[in-house]
C-alpha cells in the first residue's frame, strides 16, 4: 500500500501528493493567498484528486 500526504482545506479534501516535500512546498504558496485553516494528513490506499 502506498502513503499519500493529502491536504484538507477547512476540513474538505483539496489535493494529495506522493511525497511529503510536495504537499508542504503546495501547502505553503496556498497559505500566502489563501487565510484559511489547512492540514496535511497522511494516508495510505488510493489517490484520489479533487480537480478545482
Amino acid at each position: 500500500m502506498r502513503t499519500y500526504y493529502s491536504i484538507y482545506v477547512n476540513g474538505d479534501f483539496w489535493r494529495a501528493f506522493d511525497t511529503e516535500t510536495e504537499a508542504v512546498k503546495y501547502r505553503h504558496e496556498f497559505k500566502k493567498t489563501h487565510h484559511v485553516k489547512t492540514e496535511i494528513i497522511v494516508t495510505g490506499g488510493k489517490k484520489s484528486n479533487v480537480s478545482r
